[in-house]
């Protein structure tokens, strides 16, 4: 049973290359395959910026709330202090 999977994942691989090389033979299928390659890669440096921006905002806001935390602490601890 196991050399006949190999056999027809041999045969799905070579019918996959064999449809693309007929699909890319022609120039115009082609060039819509380079502009689709183009558009992924636009929309994956895209995501790479939003992602990057949602990350640099996280951190900012993180430390925005330890500083608050240090300052709410500090005057805490002088009432306390005080008493």
């Amino acid at each position: 049973m196991a050399k006949q999977r190999k056999g027809l994942l041999a045969f799905i691989v070579g019918a996959a290359a064999g449809a693309a090389a007929a699909f890319l033979s022609d120039k115009d299928n082609r060039e819509k395959t380079v502009r689709a390659a183009k558009q992924a890669v636009r929309k994956g440096k895209a995501v790479q910026k939003q992602t990057t921006a949602k990350v640099k905002q996280a951190v900012r806001k993180g430390k925005q709330t330890a500083r608050r935390a240090v300052s709410n602490a500090r005057k805490t601890a002088k009432r306390v202090g005080r008493k």
